[in-house]
């Protein structure tokens, strides 16, 4: 049985913001407001609905990891009567260049699978039973409290030398598959030598706790993810990348910040969020549509009750880059319809012109949430900064 500290978790002094998807429409009269929670279920069911594409085959593997520490939990496959042992041991809280597609058009990924490229550096050693009997592949494991998650581990391995480590994580309301049709992270990073992971948020919900408003440890739960990847898969805890799309951008953020030294990179999607009190330097880049409709680009205020607004953009990508003693940007158009702000110290702000609440390079989703761009490759650019 998986077990948690009962011990209580500290409380961000802010409060969350969650995100919710709706039609309103930024002007230049007023700030945008974001829309009433109310009805939002409907809205999801009819909004997010993943796209007509074919989805990754889901293979099946079963592995005998044993059970370490009193924090350890069991992680079930429940199809064919597999079963995949993840432990997880709680832990504590804690430029790259364009990926610019020629003609505005989406990749897809290639058939080729090659062998991961080691840095110079001499990596971790594994240990004995580092990445024992794995698969290529996208497997679904069954997580503690109810979470899920896709894994994909790229072929052409032998199971026992570290690869980097994407941590893609949707946003409200959205599932794994969902992110994973829309993005095409598993299949990319499979494609790239790379180890993805999409965990889903708890609840019916599938929300992230940002700030304490829930019972949610996902903090907690994310570092111990990563914790046991890197024991059990062979990932490489120097280079561990973290993504994700609206809400789920906020929580790469956020977790990124409550972990310091263990992520890499962060590449938010649709996503503005200013720094939290005390939160370290942290390698970021935002990509942002300026017509998206539910993260204002410019800005806006949140409908609902206790929550903070959203920054604009610009703003936000200026306070990260101030973290890291950096006051002053350079802006290149690297496609009809994308511009680059670069800051010295690596913090980048992709704005697409006319872009919506989408993933650029990715699936088109309901055109209630905006254009899907061709011109930029926002998975590209994570698979990049691994």
């Amino acid at each position: 049985m998986y077990t948690t500290s009962t011990e209580p978790r500290a409380r961000s002094p802010s409060p969350s913001r969650w995100r919710a998807t709706a039609d309103t429409q930024l002007t230049s009269a007023a700030p945008a407001v974001r829309p009433s929670p109310e009805g939002y279920a409907e809205h999801v069911a009819a909004t997010h609905r993943p796209p007509d594409r074919p989805v990754v085959p889901i293979r099946i593997r079963t592995a005998d990891i044993p059970a370490q520490g009193r924090d350890a939990g069991a992680v079930h496959l429940p199809s064919r009567g597999a079963t995949i042992l993840l432990l997880l041991t709680v832990a504590g809280c804690a430029g790259s260049p364009p990926a610019v597609v020629p003609g505005g058009r989406n990749p897809g990924p290639t058939s080729a699978a090659p062998t991961a490229v080691l840095t110079t550096s001499p990596p971790p050693k594994p240990r004995p039973t580092c990445g024992r009997a794995r698969v290529a592949g996208t497997v679904v494991l069954a997580l503690p409290g109810g979470r899920r998650a896709l894994f994909a581990v790229p072929s052409g391995d032998d199971g026992h030398h570290r690869l980097p480590l994407v941590i893609g994580l949707p946003g409200y309301g959205r599932t794994s598959e969902e992110l994973a049709a829309q993005s095409r992270i598993p299949a990319r990073a499979m494609t790239a030598g790379v180890l993805a992971v999409l965990p889903q948020a708890a609840g019916s919900a599938k929300s992230w706790n940002l700030s304490g408003t829930t019972d949610n440890g996902d903090v907690s739960f994310l570092s111990a993810l990563v914790t046991r990847l890197a024991a059990t898969e062979c990932a490489d805890p120097a280079r561990v990348v973290i993504t994700g799309i609206s809400d789920g951008g906020d929580m790469a953020v956020f977790a990124a910040c409550a972990m310091p030294g263990r992520v890499k990179a962060v590449v938010t999607v649709a996503a503005s969020i200013d720094p939290r009190v005390g939160c370290h330097r942290l390698r970021i880049v935002a990509v942002h549509g300026d017509a998206d409709p539910v993260d204002p680009y410019r800005g806006g205020l949140d409908s609902r009750p206790g929550y903070l607004a959203t920054p604009p953009a610009a703003a936000a990508i200026a306070a990260w880059a101030a973290l890291d003693g950096c006051d002053r940007a350079v802006t290149t158009r690297v496609a009809a319809h994308v511009a680059v702000t670069t800051y010295p110290c690596g913090a980048q702000l992709v704005t697409v012109n006319g872009g919506g609440h989408t993933w650029p390079g990715g699936a088109p989703v309901n055109p209630s949430l905006g254009v899907t761009t061709g011109e930029y490759d926002a998975t590209a650019t994570i698979l990049a900064l691994v």
